[in-house]
């Protein structure tokens, strides 16, 4: 009897015991400070880099993000809508660089001239697009209708939107498909069931 006792306490000895599970959690970190606080808004830090929308000199809201360790003690400030620390300049995050996005960018900046600038210059109305809820991640604003958006890169992607006046906007191109007029801010399109759908859109008033 006491042989057999023995010999099951050395099997259970034996046995390897499974260490508890560990549930790894990504530490958090909030935005630094830094002068760029004064004309950005939304912003958040995600793997090192700091996300912001950022007003340019023509008052138009662009999404910019900078590498964090990069800027050490250096003021984060924003330079015509765009995160820059030092020497160090961040990026668009409405641009993706050589692609058609640029194209895209440089097009509506000659739109924006000829419609009379945006929300800084006096301009009827404006729409600001972002790609997130709550007025965050990539964020883009149009002065004037876009019959489809899938000539942007804010197709079927759009879930918060800022204004200047009125604009309807529609579910599918050239202005098909379920439509809303809106002319307060809209921090997230689920609501009317339009998240995510948006490929078209213009101002109300003043359409020719």
């Amino acid at each position: 009897m006491l042989i057999s006792s023995l010999a099951a306490l050395a099997a259970m000895a034996a046995v390897p015991q499974q260490a508890a599970p560990y549930n790894y959690q990504e530490p958090q970190r909030v935005s630094p400070r830094g002068s760029y606080s004064r004309s950005c808004s939304g912003d958040y830090v995600n793997q090192g880099r700091l996300y912001a929308d950022c007003r340019d000199r023509r008052g138009n809201v662009r999404g910019t993000s900078i590498e964090l360790n990069r800027c050490s003690s250096h003021d984060i400030s924003n330079d015509d809508g765009r995160l820059v620390c030092g020497p160090v300049r961040g990026e668009y995050e409405d641009r993706r660089g050589g692609g058609r996005g640029d194209r895209w960018d440089d097009r509506n900046d000659r739109n924006d001239r000829n419609n009379g600038g945006g929300w800084g210059r006096g301009g009827r109305s404006s729409i600001t697009v972002y790609r997130d809820a709550d007025f965050r991640g990539a964020s883009y604003s149009f002065n004037g209708e876009v019959v489809n958006l899938g000539n942007t890169e804010f197709n079927d992607v759009i879930s918060s939107m800022r204004f200047r006046g009125e604009w309807e906007v529609c579910t599918d191109a050239y202005f098909r498909g379920q439509c809303q007029t809106f002319s307060d801010d809209v921090r997230n399109l689920d609501r009317w069931g339009m998240n995510d759908r948006i490929s078209s859109m213009r101002p109300v008033r003043g359409r020719r």
